[in-house]
Protein backbone atom coordinates (compact mmCIF):
# COMPACT_ATOMS: atom_id res chain seq x y z
CA UNK A 1 0.00 0.00 0.00
CA UNK A 2 1.69 3.10 -1.28
CA UNK A 3 0.36 5.62 1.65
CA UNK A 4 1.69 9.02 0.92
CA UNK A 5 4.31 10.75 3.81
CA UNK A 6 3.27 14.48 3.57
CA UNK A 7 -0.21 15.70 3.66
CA UNK A 8 -2.24 17.29 0.99
CA UNK A 9 -1.49 20.93 3.11
CA UNK A 10 2.38 20.53 2.80
CA UNK A 11 1.83 19.99 -0.99
CA UNK A 12 2.82 23.42 -3.25
CA UNK A 13 -0.77 24.40 -4.97
CA UNK A 14 1.60 24.24 -8.23
CA UNK A 15 2.26 20.75 -7.88
CA UNK A 16 -0.69 19.10 -6.50
CA UNK A 17 -2.83 17.10 -9.39
CA UNK A 18 -5.59 15.55 -8.05
CA UNK A 19 -6.15 12.24 -9.46
CA UNK A 20 -10.00 12.24 -9.63
CA UNK A 21 -12.84 13.91 -9.31
CA UNK A 22 -14.36 14.43 -5.83
CA UNK A 23 -18.27 14.44 -6.49
CA UNK A 24 -19.50 10.97 -6.19
CA UNK A 25 -21.83 11.52 -8.93
CA UNK A 26 -19.67 12.61 -11.61
CA UNK A 27 -18.70 10.04 -13.80
CA UNK A 28 -15.09 10.36 -12.85
CA UNK A 29 -15.27 9.80 -9.39
CA UNK A 30 -14.12 6.50 -9.45
CA UNK A 31 -11.54 6.83 -12.05
CA UNK A 32 -7.91 7.22 -11.63
CA UNK A 33 -7.78 10.48 -13.76
CA UNK A 34 -10.22 12.66 -15.30
CA UNK A 35 -9.95 16.49 -17.08
CA UNK A 36 -10.31 19.53 -15.14
CA UNK A 37 -8.82 23.24 -15.13
CA UNK A 38 -7.82 25.53 -12.62
CA UNK A 39 -10.21 28.05 -11.22
CA UNK A 40 -8.94 30.93 -9.22
CA UNK A 41 -7.52 30.84 -5.57
CA UNK A 42 -9.45 31.56 -1.83
CA UNK A 43 -7.64 32.07 1.16
CA UNK A 44 -8.15 29.59 4.03
CA UNK A 45 -8.76 31.23 7.57
CA UNK A 46 -7.59 29.04 9.78
CA UNK A 47 -3.64 28.97 8.61
CA UNK A 48 -3.85 31.75 5.74
CA UNK A 49 -2.85 29.35 2.97
CA UNK A 50 -3.71 29.89 -0.73
CA UNK A 51 -5.31 27.13 -1.99
CA UNK A 52 -6.27 26.51 -5.33
CA UNK A 53 -9.49 25.83 -6.57
CA UNK A 54 -10.40 23.61 -9.63
CA UNK A 55 -13.20 22.51 -11.73
CA UNK A 56 -14.41 19.36 -13.40
CA UNK A 57 -14.75 19.17 -17.37
CA UNK A 58 -17.12 16.44 -16.85
CA UNK A 59 -19.51 17.29 -14.11
CA UNK A 60 -18.55 20.63 -14.04
CA UNK A 61 -18.32 20.65 -10.25
CA UNK A 62 -16.19 22.75 -8.10
CA UNK A 63 -13.36 21.65 -5.65
CA UNK A 64 -10.15 22.56 -4.23
CA UNK A 65 -6.99 20.93 -3.43
CA UNK A 66 -8.26 21.27 0.51
CA UNK A 67 -10.98 18.83 -0.79
CA UNK A 68 -8.23 15.90 -0.32
CA UNK A 69 -7.15 16.98 2.38
CA UNK A 70 -8.02 14.95 5.67
CA UNK A 71 -8.70 18.27 7.42
CA UNK A 72 -11.69 19.27 4.98
CA UNK A 73 -14.52 21.32 6.00
CA UNK A 74 -12.54 21.92 9.73
CA UNK A 75 -12.03 25.49 11.22
CA UNK A 76 -9.91 24.39 13.84
CA UNK A 77 -7.82 21.72 11.48
CA UNK A 78 -4.85 21.13 14.45
CA UNK A 79 -7.49 19.91 16.84
CA UNK A 80 -7.72 16.04 14.46
CA UNK A 81 -4.10 15.30 15.49
CA UNK A 82 -4.33 15.91 18.92
CA UNK A 83 -7.63 14.38 19.85
CA UNK A 84 -6.78 11.33 17.59
CA UNK A 85 -3.81 10.48 20.10
CA UNK A 86 -5.91 11.65 22.98
CA UNK A 87 -8.43 8.93 22.08
CA UNK A 88 -5.91 5.65 21.62
CA UNK A 89 -4.14 7.46 25.44
CA UNK A 90 -7.62 6.30 27.82
CA UNK A 91 -8.53 10.13 27.13
CA UNK A 92 -12.56 10.45 27.92
CA UNK A 93 -14.64 12.99 25.59
CA UNK A 94 -14.85 15.74 28.67
CA UNK A 95 -11.16 15.12 29.62
CA UNK A 96 -9.55 15.96 26.04
CA UNK A 97 -11.80 19.23 26.11
CA UNK A 98 -10.35 20.21 29.29
CA UNK A 99 -6.95 19.73 27.94
CA UNK A 100 -7.16 21.11 24.56
CA UNK A 101 -9.61 24.41 25.53
CA UNK A 102 -12.63 23.19 23.30
CA UNK A 103 -16.17 22.25 23.69
CA UNK A 104 -16.59 18.55 24.41
CA UNK A 105 -18.92 18.70 21.47
CA UNK A 106 -16.46 19.27 19.27
CA UNK A 107 -14.59 16.05 20.34
CA UNK A 108 -17.45 13.94 19.85
CA UNK A 109 -18.17 15.00 16.39
CA UNK A 110 -14.25 14.45 15.46
CA UNK A 111 -14.05 11.66 17.34
CA UNK A 112 -16.23 9.98 15.12
CA UNK A 113 -14.78 11.72 12.20
CA UNK A 114 -11.50 10.43 12.46
CA UNK A 115 -13.31 7.11 13.50
CA UNK A 116 -15.27 6.98 9.93
CA UNK A 117 -11.86 7.72 8.23
CA UNK A 118 -10.28 4.93 10.20
CA UNK A 119 -12.78 2.30 9.01
CA UNK A 120 -11.89 3.80 5.30
CA UNK A 121 -8.28 3.31 5.98
CA UNK A 122 -8.89 -0.42 7.33
CA UNK A 123 -11.32 -1.36 3.85
CA UNK A 124 -8.04 0.47 1.86
CA UNK A 125 -5.71 -1.93 3.27
CA UNK A 126 -7.54 -4.98 3.29
CA UNK A 127 -8.15 -4.28 -0.86
CA UNK A 128 -4.33 -3.61 -0.82
CA UNK A 129 -4.03 -7.25 1.19
CA UNK A 130 -3.28 -10.41 -1.72
CA UNK A 131 -2.98 -13.20 0.48
CA UNK A 132 -3.64 -14.29 4.28
CA UNK A 133 -0.04 -15.69 5.05
CA UNK A 134 -0.60 -16.84 8.18
CA UNK A 135 -3.16 -18.02 10.80
CA UNK A 136 -6.26 -16.07 12.36
CA UNK A 137 -6.93 -16.03 16.21
CA UNK A 138 -10.93 -15.37 16.76
CA UNK A 139 -12.78 -13.99 19.94
CA UNK A 140 -15.59 -11.96 21.14
CA UNK A 141 -15.15 -9.01 23.24
CA UNK A 142 -17.84 -7.91 25.34
CA UNK A 143 -18.71 -4.25 26.02
CA UNK A 144 -21.29 -2.10 26.94
CA UNK A 145 -23.73 0.51 24.90
CA UNK A 146 -25.17 2.93 26.88
CA UNK A 147 -25.75 1.02 30.07
CA UNK A 148 -24.46 -2.59 31.60
CA UNK A 149 -27.94 -4.20 30.56
CA UNK A 150 -27.43 -4.08 27.24
CA UNK A 151 -24.33 -5.86 26.10
CA UNK A 152 -22.07 -6.24 22.75
CA UNK A 153 -20.12 -8.45 21.50
CA UNK A 154 -17.21 -7.39 18.83
CA UNK A 155 -15.97 -10.24 16.46
CA UNK A 156 -11.99 -9.51 16.62
CA UNK A 157 -9.79 -11.74 13.76
CA UNK A 158 -6.37 -11.32 14.38
CA UNK A 159 -3.24 -12.36 12.58
CA UNK A 160 -1.87 -15.27 15.03
CA UNK A 161 2.20 -14.39 13.82
CA UNK A 162 2.24 -10.35 12.83
CA UNK A 163 -0.87 -9.99 15.47
CA UNK A 164 -2.36 -7.26 12.42
CA UNK A 165 -6.68 -7.08 13.11
CA UNK A 166 -8.08 -8.22 10.28
CA UNK A 167 -11.98 -6.89 11.10
CA UNK A 168 -14.47 -6.36 13.57
CA UNK A 169 -17.91 -7.25 13.78
CA UNK A 170 -20.49 -5.99 16.36
CA UNK A 171 -23.59 -8.09 17.52
CA UNK A 172 -25.77 -6.65 20.20
CA UNK A 173 -26.87 -9.35 22.15
CA UNK A 174 -29.28 -10.18 25.52
CA UNK A 175 -27.84 -9.91 28.80
CA UNK A 176 -26.86 -13.52 30.08
CA UNK A 177 -25.35 -15.28 32.65
CA UNK A 178 -26.43 -15.65 36.45
CA UNK A 179 -28.06 -12.33 37.76
CA UNK A 180 -29.11 -11.45 41.54
CA UNK A 181 -32.51 -10.65 41.78
CA UNK A 182 -32.07 -7.31 42.24
CA UNK A 183 -30.26 -6.76 38.48
CA UNK A 184 -33.11 -8.65 37.46
CA UNK A 185 -35.99 -6.31 38.55
CA UNK A 186 -33.58 -3.57 36.87
CA UNK A 187 -33.45 -5.22 33.78
CA UNK A 188 -37.62 -5.81 34.05
CA UNK A 189 -37.93 -2.13 34.67
CA UNK A 190 -35.41 -1.23 31.59
CA UNK A 191 -37.56 -3.14 29.37
CA UNK A 192 -40.60 -1.58 30.52
CA UNK A 193 -39.28 1.67 29.68
CA UNK A 194 -37.40 0.88 26.52
CA UNK A 195 -38.65 -1.95 24.63
CA UNK A 196 -37.37 -4.91 24.39
CA UNK A 197 -33.97 -5.48 24.18
CA UNK A 198 -31.73 -6.03 20.90
CA UNK A 199 -31.13 -9.65 20.36
CA UNK A 200 -27.76 -10.64 17.57
CA UNK A 201 -26.44 -13.89 17.45
CA UNK A 202 -22.18 -15.02 17.64
CA UNK A 203 -22.79 -17.52 14.80
CA UNK A 204 -24.31 -14.64 12.06
CA UNK A 205 -21.17 -12.68 13.32
CA UNK A 206 -18.65 -15.14 12.80
CA UNK A 207 -19.73 -15.81 9.38
CA UNK A 208 -19.75 -12.38 8.52
CA UNK A 209 -16.26 -12.33 9.62
CA UNK A 210 -15.33 -15.71 8.54
CA UNK A 211 -16.92 -14.30 4.13
CA UNK A 212 -14.07 -11.67 4.68
CA UNK A 213 -11.38 -13.70 5.13
CA UNK A 214 -11.98 -16.32 3.05
CA UNK A 215 -11.51 -13.90 0.02
CA UNK A 216 -8.42 -13.83 1.60
CA UNK A 217 -7.45 -17.26 1.37
CA UNK A 218 -5.15 -18.44 -2.00
CA UNK A 219 -7.24 -21.03 -4.11
CA UNK A 220 -5.91 -24.53 -3.03
CA UNK A 221 -4.81 -23.44 0.28
CA UNK A 222 -6.68 -23.64 3.80
CA UNK A 223 -7.02 -20.75 6.69
CA UNK A 224 -6.08 -21.53 9.96
CA UNK A 225 -8.56 -20.72 12.43
CA UNK A 226 -7.52 -20.82 15.86
CA UNK A 227 -10.74 -19.87 18.75
CA UNK A 228 -11.98 -21.13 21.99
CA UNK A 229 -14.56 -23.26 22.54
CA UNK A 230 -17.46 -21.44 21.89
CA UNK A 231 -20.07 -23.73 20.21
CA UNK A 232 -20.88 -20.68 18.09
CA UNK A 233 -17.42 -20.80 16.19
CA UNK A 234 -18.09 -24.06 14.86
CA UNK A 235 -21.47 -23.65 13.25
CA UNK A 236 -20.49 -20.82 11.42
CA UNK A 237 -16.94 -22.74 10.24
CA UNK A 238 -18.97 -25.65 9.41
CA UNK A 239 -19.76 -25.27 5.92
CA UNK A 240 -15.87 -24.46 4.90
CA UNK A 241 -14.25 -27.06 7.22
CA UNK A 242 -16.65 -29.57 5.35
CA UNK A 243 -15.57 -28.33 1.81
CA UNK A 244 -11.58 -28.12 2.63
CA UNK A 245 -11.09 -24.57 2.93
CA UNK A 246 -10.67 -23.84 6.63
CA UNK A 247 -9.20 -26.03 9.55
CA UNK A 248 -10.08 -25.49 12.87
CA UNK A 249 -7.91 -25.30 16.43
CA UNK A 250 -10.40 -25.30 19.00
CA UNK A 251 -8.99 -24.12 22.61
CA UNK A 252 -11.89 -24.64 25.17
CA UNK A 253 -11.18 -22.17 27.88
CA UNK A 254 -10.44 -24.03 31.10
CA UNK A 255 -12.39 -23.34 34.41
CA UNK A 256 -11.56 -20.93 36.51
CA UNK A 257 -9.14 -21.13 39.18
CA UNK A 258 -7.97 -19.30 42.37
CA UNK A 259 -5.87 -16.69 42.28
CA UNK A 260 -2.24 -18.68 43.36
CA UNK A 261 -3.56 -22.24 41.65
CA UNK A 262 -0.83 -23.41 38.98
CA UNK A 263 -1.78 -23.32 35.55
CA UNK A 264 -2.94 -26.44 34.09
CA UNK A 265 -1.05 -28.13 30.63
CA UNK A 266 -4.39 -27.55 28.59
CA UNK A 267 -5.10 -23.80 30.21
CA UNK A 268 -1.34 -23.02 28.85
CA UNK A 269 -1.80 -24.36 25.64
CA UNK A 270 -4.57 -22.28 25.20
CA UNK A 271 -3.28 -19.05 26.58
CA UNK A 272 -0.39 -19.57 24.02
CA UNK A 273 -2.22 -20.20 20.83
CA UNK A 274 -4.82 -17.50 21.89
CA UNK A 275 -2.74 -14.82 23.05
CA UNK A 276 -2.78 -12.39 20.24
CA UNK A 277 -6.57 -11.71 20.52
CA UNK A 278 -6.34 -11.70 24.46
CA UNK A 279 -3.69 -9.11 24.17
CA UNK A 280 -5.57 -7.26 21.64
CA UNK A 281 -8.62 -7.06 24.20
CA UNK A 282 -6.39 -5.94 26.88
CA UNK A 283 -4.84 -3.26 25.26
CA UNK A 284 -8.27 -1.85 24.31
CA UNK A 285 -9.33 -2.06 27.67
CA UNK A 286 -6.08 -0.14 28.83
CA UNK A 287 -6.01 2.39 25.72
CA UNK A 288 -10.12 2.97 25.58
CA UNK A 289 -11.74 4.96 27.94
CA UNK A 290 -15.08 4.28 26.84
CA UNK A 291 -14.42 0.38 26.30
CA UNK A 292 -13.32 -0.44 29.80
CA UNK A 293 -15.66 -2.76 32.17
CA UNK A 294 -16.33 -0.05 34.89
CA UNK A 295 -16.59 3.52 33.54
CA UNK A 296 -18.63 6.49 33.90
CA UNK A 297 -17.11 7.18 29.99
CA UNK A 298 -18.85 3.83 28.13
CA UNK A 299 -20.81 4.66 25.09
CA UNK A 300 -24.53 5.62 24.46
CA UNK A 301 -24.16 4.25 21.05
CA UNK A 302 -23.11 1.47 19.07
CA UNK A 303 -21.92 3.61 16.47
CA UNK A 304 -19.73 5.47 18.85
CA UNK A 305 -18.15 1.97 20.19
CA UNK A 306 -17.44 0.81 16.82
CA UNK A 307 -15.67 4.20 15.76
CA UNK A 308 -13.40 4.17 18.75
CA UNK A 309 -12.30 0.54 17.78
CA UNK A 310 -11.95 1.66 14.40
CA UNK A 311 -9.50 4.97 15.41
CA UNK A 312 -7.49 1.73 18.05
CA UNK A 313 -6.75 -0.42 15.02
CA UNK A 314 -5.76 2.07 12.70
CA UNK A 315 -3.16 3.26 15.41
CA UNK A 316 -2.30 -1.04 16.74
CA UNK A 317 -2.01 -1.81 13.23
CA UNK A 318 0.06 1.35 11.39
CA UNK A 319 1.19 3.26 14.00
CA UNK A 320 2.42 1.07 16.95
CA UNK A 321 5.68 -1.01 18.00
CA UNK A 322 4.13 -4.76 17.10
CA UNK A 323 5.66 -5.26 20.66
CA UNK A 324 6.83 -2.94 23.52
CA UNK A 325 8.07 -5.57 25.84
CA UNK A 326 10.50 -6.39 22.94
CA UNK A 327 10.50 -3.40 20.67
CA UNK A 328 11.58 -4.07 17.09
CA UNK A 329 10.89 -0.67 15.52
CA UNK A 330 7.94 -2.62 13.27
CA UNK A 331 4.34 -2.55 13.33
CA UNK A 332 1.46 -5.27 12.63
CA UNK A 333 0.76 -3.62 9.37
CA UNK A 334 4.81 -4.21 8.24
CA UNK A 335 5.20 -7.08 9.33
CA UNK A 336 2.21 -8.22 6.35
CA UNK A 337 3.83 -5.93 3.93
CA UNK A 338 1.37 -2.74 3.58
CA UNK A 339 3.77 -0.36 5.15
CA UNK A 340 7.60 -0.01 5.48
CA UNK A 341 6.99 2.45 8.48
CA UNK A 342 5.25 3.38 11.17
CA UNK A 343 2.68 6.00 11.07
CA UNK A 344 2.00 8.86 13.33
CA UNK A 345 -1.29 10.53 13.41
CA UNK A 346 0.13 13.31 10.66
CA UNK A 347 0.43 10.49 8.09
CA UNK A 348 -2.28 8.64 8.70
CA UNK A 349 -4.54 11.54 8.21
CA UNK A 350 -3.06 13.29 5.75
CA UNK A 351 -5.11 12.17 2.91
CA UNK A 352 -9.21 12.31 2.60
CA UNK A 353 -10.46 8.91 1.96
CA UNK A 354 -14.08 8.72 -0.07
CA UNK A 355 -16.75 6.41 0.94
CA UNK A 356 -17.96 5.71 -2.78
CA UNK A 357 -14.30 4.73 -4.05
CA UNK A 358 -14.08 1.50 -0.92
CA UNK A 359 -15.43 -1.61 -1.54
CA UNK A 360 -17.35 -1.19 1.82
CA UNK A 361 -19.21 -4.29 3.65
CA UNK A 362 -23.21 -3.74 4.53
CA UNK A 363 -22.27 -3.88 8.09
CA UNK A 364 -19.52 -1.19 7.45
CA UNK A 365 -21.28 1.35 4.96
CA UNK A 366 -24.16 0.82 7.89
CA UNK A 367 -21.70 1.74 10.31
CA UNK A 368 -20.17 4.69 8.28
CA UNK A 369 -23.49 6.26 8.07
CA UNK A 370 -24.10 5.74 11.61
CA UNK A 371 -27.39 4.11 11.27
CA UNK A 372 -26.75 1.47 13.98
CA UNK A 373 -29.62 1.95 16.25
CA UNK A 374 -29.18 2.45 19.58
CA UNK A 375 -33.14 1.86 20.93
CA UNK A 376 -32.96 3.60 24.39
CA UNK A 377 -30.80 6.47 22.83
CA UNK A 378 -33.99 8.54 21.98
CA UNK A 379 -32.65 10.63 19.13
CA UNK A 380 -29.94 8.52 16.96
CA UNK A 381 -28.58 10.98 14.95
CA UNK A 382 -27.28 9.91 11.67
CA UNK A 383 -24.28 10.94 8.89
CA UNK A 384 -26.16 12.38 6.78
CA UNK A 385 -24.09 15.45 5.45
CA UNK A 386 -24.28 16.36 1.91
CA UNK A 387 -21.00 17.70 0.89
CA UNK A 388 -19.03 16.56 4.12
CA UNK A 389 -19.90 12.77 3.61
Amino acid sequence: MDWPRTPVEGIPARRFKPSFCPWKDCLSHRWDSFRYVKNGYYSRKSDCRRIQRFRCKICKGGFSQQTFSGTYYLKKPKLLKQIAAALVACGATRQIARSLGCSHTTVVHQANRIGRHALLLHSLTLEHLEFLDEGVVLDHAEFFQFCQEMPVGVATAVGSRSWFIYGLDAVPHKLGGKMSKARANRLKSFIRRHGPLPSGSYRRSTERVLRQLMKKVRPGEQLCLITDGKPDYRTAAQRYVDSGRLQMNVHPNPPRRLKHDPRSKSAAVRDRAMFPVDLLHKLIRHSNANHKRETIAQGRRINAIMLRLYVFIAWRNFGKDKSERCPQGRSPGMEVGLTDRILDWKQMLSRRLFPWRRKLSAMDRTLYSMKMETPAVGNNRHHELVNAF
